[in-house]
């Protein structure tokens, strides 16, 4: 009858046909983000090669897919006779594929931070996205350029369904059976070929778990992390700080006088132990280290508390445990008032230098060591070596450039000598042993530079990448020589407490893993850690368990200064401390774990799985002595418990107590190292503190001609190597907030008399600390900009420099 609405079945079936093909076409969207997961693309070709990736790794969002279709053209089967039935059917599935577009989508980053889909277990451990864990996982995933792609997929998706089910709808009985035919055998093919290439490729199972079934699972399987809530001690006495314990006594005795006057610590990147000759390497790489075993004591039992630097770099200067956190204490609180290694060494008399061959601005490390107590600190970025950087950064991986090794001993060398009188610390931090180890040069032939026959690359090993390592351990442990060797020379290495040690392991597959930072087994965190004094030492080893926390407290033993009360750690030569220590990864999988002992123990707060090792019988960690119902798991894991939840605690009053701005943020000085170039008169510029001007500067700049822009870039990079240093007079009791550098006399000559003036600054120093780049910024981007070798201001811009420029001061 003409102009009679569609029968109840009528409808049903095209609502089914809509079902199928959003359903269709929501698993190729997902499968386009799978492929971005399993091969991250660098453009916009890449892409589009990364979907055939994608779809053939696409098993477990086919099958989620087709479930849900499936699911939802049963009920509306069932209830296809009721029009609100049908219309709820319909909400639930459209929402329910939104969800997991939006979701998948959000899961290409959540696997690119946490190194797996988000779990029920880092919404407890983050307190329900209270804490700034899980919020920055979330906000790290899910931005406002990403919410306009995922909302363009979203109705692109569902206009592309409901046009393909209109035409499907179209066609004749025979057509509707081709193409149904033709669906759900594309479908069968795609899951099984999808299945077959999952299980043949053997793919980490991270990269490929559909996010929301993933996330269902870990709500219904292990829905609490149990070290979260089982009973323990609120005040642990394995972690508590020096104020919290009795006092301790210690075995070492110094002879009278203490020989030791100066403090070295030489840090390597990516070492465990067991490549150190004297813990047993079986590679010919660390001979300096060995040369000095008969003047040295080794402790053979000591950890990471995690496998990433910058949580070493917190524990070691802080002599406390890191917040339980993917992104440790440097990258989120930097400015914590901290009774650090350096600045109590420096209230103790000793000049202090950091000397890294990496870039300090990973992880905010340039902006944590800022304020503690450091005289010098100097990255790659501020060294003069022959030997050429390399330059390994791209736009997904930042701050990965570093400088060869032998190039920061000489800085550290150089530093060491400029004072005699004085006592000394230092700290060297190596580099080249980072992935990808690199160690030849491509850039310039290192036959033209003093340390040529270093870079030659030994055979050690048929593994391309792992010889690579060696030869890079090789450099680092000459870089050590060399600075050894200088202070034999000038007579201090007897008066000098030499320390060497790693920040944490590197993995070679050992359990299926490389790198360092996806575990917790001992090729990750167990690290060489050995005292070099000839007076004070004879070859001793120490098999007491200790870690990172314990370092400071054991120079500070030797050096007989009293420790600080915030400091968690031990002297590794104290009678009272526990042959015990913690450590964990937070990165592929909440993962805690401890030694006590021989006995090493490991907990997936994700999996709930549980590994227990005795490492005096199965130094490899390869029989797990976990038996499930028969171990007793509380006993097992409530170590953890009580450090987990009295760590989370502490660190909280910490956090807390540095929100309150102390007195004494007045900055002593401020110091602006400028050049440029000059047209007719110099540039000038103003300094304003908090808004209030302080003084103008004219700086001598570079003679200018430029008559076009390349020729104005050519003369500022020119302009660049001849800056000079202006000290700033500032009024009594300054403490600003922000600093502002106002470039105020711009100008661009004519055709006739050309040339451009410009101001450029290399460096703006507080308190005789550089600044970090990252407090930097040009008030626009069309008025300058900021890279490795300073900022260069045009057009009367102005360049920012933010604080709190005191530690603790807000």
């Amino acid at each position: 009858m003409t102009g009679q609405s569609p029968s109840p079945d009528r409808r049903a079936r095209h609502m089914s046909l809509q079902f199928i093909c959003t359903g269709v076409l929501a698993w190729l969207v997902l499968s386009a983000y799978r492929g971005v997961i399993i091969a991250p693309p660098d453009d916009a070709a890449g892409l589009i090669q990364s979907v055939p990736a994608g779809i053939a790794a696409s098993f477990y969002d086919l099958v989620f897919i087709a479930s849900v279709t499936a699911v939802a053209l049963a009920l509306l089967a069932l209830l296809r006779r009721n029009r609100l039935a049908r219309g709820l059917v319909a909400v639930l599935f459209y929402v329910t594929l939104a969800v997991a577009l939006a979701w998948g989508f959000a899961n290409i980053n959540l696997v690119r931070v946490l190194g797996e889909p988000f779990t029920f277990q880092w919404l407890v451990y983050g307190d329900f996205l209270q804490n700034a864990d899980a919020r920055n996982a979330m906000s790290d995933a899910f931005n406002l350029r990403d919410f306009s792609i995922l909302t363009g997929a979203i109705v692109a998706v569902l206009a592309l369904g409901f046009g393909a089910a209109r035409l499907w709808h179209g066609l004749g009985a025979t057509g509707h059976r081709i193409a149904l035919g033709a669906v759900v055998l594309g479908v069968g093919i795609a899951a099984v070929g999808s299945g077959y290439h999952v299980e043949a490729s053997a793919l980490p199972v991270n990269k490929l778990q559909n996010p929301v079934v993933h996330f269902v699972e870990s709500a219904l399987l292990s829905p609490t992390p149990v070290v979260l809530t089982m009973p323990a001690d609120p005040n642990d006495p394995d972690v508590a700080s020096v104020e919290e314990r009795p006092p301790e006594s210690s075995t070492f005795v110094a002879p009278t006088p203490n020989p030791v006057k100066n403090v070295l610590l030489y840090i390597m990147e990516s070492v465990p132990a067991k490549y150190v000759e004297t813990y047993g390497g079986k590679y010919p790489v660390t001979p300096t280290i060995a040369s000095y075993a008969a003047e040295s004591i080794r402790f053979s039992k000591i950890y990471a508390h995690a496998p990433s630097t910058n949580y070493t770099m917190f524990s070691l200067l802080a002599s406390m445990y890191n917040d339980i956190s993917y992104h440790g204490m440097t990258g989120s609180n930097p400015y914590l008032r901290l009774d650090s290694l350096s600045n109590m060494l420096a209230r103790n008399g000793f000049r202090t230098g950091f000397f890294w061959s990496a870039d300090s601005r990973f992880q905010r490390v340039d902006e944590f060591l800022l304020n503690k107590g450091f005289d010098a600190i100097q990255d790659f970025r501020g060294q003069v070596c022959d030997l050429p950087t390399y330059r390994l950064s791209t736009k997904d991986w930042q701050n990965a450039d570093y400088n060869n090794d032998l190039c920061t001993a000489g800085q550290t060398v150089d530093w060491i000598n400029q004072d005699s009188q004085k006592p000394f610390f230092a700290m060297m931090f190596t580099a080249m042993t980072h992935y990808p180890y690199q160690v030849t040069f491509t850039e310039q032939d290192p036959a033209k530079t003093g340390d040529a026959k270093a870079m030659e690359l030994v055979h050690y090993s048929d593994d391309e990448k792992f010889n690579s390592y060696l030869n890079a351990l090789r450099i680092g442990d000459l870089a050590l020589g060399k600075v050894l060797d200088d202070l034999k020379r000038t007579g201090r290495l007897d008066s000098t407490l030499v320390v060497i040690m790693g920040d944490h392991g590197e993995a070679f597959g050992e359990h299926g893993t490389y790198s360092h930072a996806s575990a917790i087994y001992d090729e990750n965190v167990h690290i060489p850690l050995i005292m070099i004094n000839r007076h004070l030492f004879h070859g001793e080893t120490d098999g007491k368990v200790g870690g990172v926390i314990d370092i400071a407290p054991t120079i500070f033993d030797i050096l007989g200064l009293k420790m600080p009360g915030q400091w968690q750690g031990r002297s590794l030569f104290s009678r009272d401390r526990p042959d015990k220590t913690f450590f964990f990864a937070p990165w592929r999988g909440v993962q805690f774990g401890y030694r006590e002992g021989d006995r090493k123990v490991m907990f997936n707060a994700n999996t709930g799985a549980i590994e227990v090792y005795d490492l005096a019988a199965d130094p490899g960690e390869a029989k797990n002595l976990y038996v499930e119902g028969s171990s007793d798991a509380t006993a097992l894991l409530q170590p953890i418990a009580g450090w987990v939840q009295s760590q989370k605690r502490r660190i909280a009053r910490l956090i807390d107590d540095g929100a309150k701005a102390p007195a004494g943020c007045a900055i002593d000085s401020l110091v602006v190292e400028a050049g440029g170039t000059q047209y007719l008169a110099p540039p000038r510029f103003e300094v304003y503190v908090d808004g209030q001007r302080v003084t103008s500067v004219d700086v001598p700049g570079l003679a200018s001609r430029a008559a076009t822009g390349a020729e104005s870039v050519a003369e500022m990079k020119a302009a660049a190597a001849s800056t000079r240093p202006f000290a700033i007079d500032l009024p009594a009791g300054t403490s600003p907030q922000a600093i502002e550098i106002r470039f105020v006399n711009d100008l661009w000559g004519t055709p006739d008399n050309p040339g451009d003036r410009n101001l450029f600054i290399r460096s703006v120093k507080v308190n005789n600390l550089a600044v970090p780049t990252a407090r930097l910024s040009a008030d626009k981007a069309s008025h300058g900009y900021t890279d490795d070798s300073g900022t260069t201001i045009y057009e009367n811009g102005s360049l920012w420099v933010s604080g709190p420029f005191v530690e603790g001061c807000r």
